[in-house]
């Protein structure tokens, strides 16, 4: 029975906690003195109105003239003035990366050759359009604080590039050893990987899709052989030839001119791959559908490429009853550090698994239709941040 790439609107939904739509709310953050700066936390995790961003990059400014050599104060000047203009375009376009460049010109006069200064000149060339000629020190500041799990996302894009996987295996084991990252999206990433094959090759996009399957492949050492392609990171050249160079495939062409169709340029490259190598090759059902969606098969949370048609549902079924670690969707038993961001990432179980559902009513096998059933609804019960118009969409999708 043929069940190919199928991406419902509710997907789409699960996705919006890439863009820190689902991050905590500010109604629940507890309230704090005025005068003291407070963290400035990952948008993913816990979100703030852009007054209080711009406030704290106040607070924190004063915070580098008492003591010009905080490298935290540095840190979290910088991030709060970018999160107090995140999402406005026309701020965005007038001053927001010379109000960033402003910033690393300033910690590089008063802490110069400092962990501020390292980390924030390769974060600011990745995040504005202006180019600095900064020199690459990001390794030196990874190695003066390794145990800094906060700037691990950081650590860990710089090494992708820079193929450095002692370093890089080195620092995703102390992030998954730290507990920090979240438990219900580890498990999230480990039903994708169980499903695939040992050495298969998997293409992501988003921030959220790569560090957790990178933590359990690589940091926790469960799945080693396996390739995390990030489509987002493959504009910078030193990856696209680091992951050329991993599955010992040729090299693939720069990006071309500006009339290039970014997208088309984007699968030329995962055609590139699958014409080369003779691994399997997965997509995340978190990404936007390619144009040769007809050659995606669901697997459950993942598609498998095949230029022919197979039984992939049994292969789905496969997932489920034997492979999938469940428990965490019905209570979970750690604290989660990502809010709701990923209880919404779970709903993707729904669009992805309706047709098993529906397999099982048909040939009566109520056992597994009421098990799976039961944890479709769980997830819905438990989703954070979902109206009531979008909640009845899940029960109507699951219950139709």
């Amino acid at each position: 029975m043929r069940h190919n790439y199928l991406f419902t609107t509710l997907a789409l939904a699960a996705v919006t906690l890439m863009a820190g739509a689902s991050a905590t709310s500010e109604a629940s953050i507890p309230e704090q003195d005025d005068n003291t700066p407070q963290p400035i936390i990952s948008i993913i995790k816990q979100e703030h109105k852009p007054a209080w961003y711009i406030r704290q990059a106040a607070l924190w400014k004063a915070e580098t003239e008492r003591n010009p050599r905080n490298d935290d104060a540095w840190l979290n000047y910088y991030h709060a003035t970018r999160y107090a203009y995140w999402g406005d375009a026309e701020e965005q376009e007038d001053s927001f990366g010379k109000r960033l460049d402003a910033i690393v010109d300033e910690v590089a006069q008063a802490y110069p050759e400092s962990y501020a200064q390292y980390i924030l000149e390769n974060f600011n060339q990745r995040m504005t359009s202006t180019h600095h000629p900064y020199e690459d020190h990001m390794e030196e500041a990874i190695r003066m604080r390794p145990d800094n799990v906060r700037y691990y996302p950081d650590y860990v894009v710089y090494l992708l590039s820079h193929d450095n996987e002692e370093l890089l295996k080195d620092i995703l084991h102390r992030w998954y050893e730290s507990g920090e990252y979240s438990p219900s999206l580890l498990g999230y990433a480990y039903n994708e990987m169980i499903g695939m094959d040992s050495d298969g090759i998997i293409f992501v996009n988003g921030d959220v899709p790569t560090y957790s399957k990178l933590i359990v492949g690589q940091g926790k050492g469960l799945f080693p052989q396996i390739t995390v392609v990030c489509v987002s990171l493959l504009w910078d050249e030193a990856y696209r030839q680091t992951i050329c160079r991993k599955l010992g495939i040729p090299l693939y062409e720069a990006f071309g001119t500006s009339t290039t169709d970014a997208k088309a340029w984007e699968e030329g490259f995962e055609q590139h791959v699958i014409a080369h190598t003779k691994r399997t090759v997965y997509f995340s059902t978190l990404m936007e559908i390619p144009s040769f969606k007809d050659k995606l098969y669901s697997e459950g949370l993942i598609y498998r490429y095949s230029e022919r048609p197979y039984d992939n549902l049994s292969m789905k079924k496969r997932n489920f009853e034997w492979g999938y670690l469940t428990d965490y969707l019905y209570e979970p038993m750690y604290p989660e550090t990502y809010g709701a961001s990923a209880s919404r990432l779970n709903l993707n179980y729904i669009p992805c698994f309706k047709s098993l559902l529906d397999y099982y009513k048909t040939t009566g096998d109520k056992a597994n239709y009421t098990r799976l059933y039961n944890l479709m609804k769980r997830i819905v019960y438990r989703a954070e941040n979902l109206s009531d118009d979008e909640r009845r969409q899940y029960h109507n999708e699951i219950d139709r």
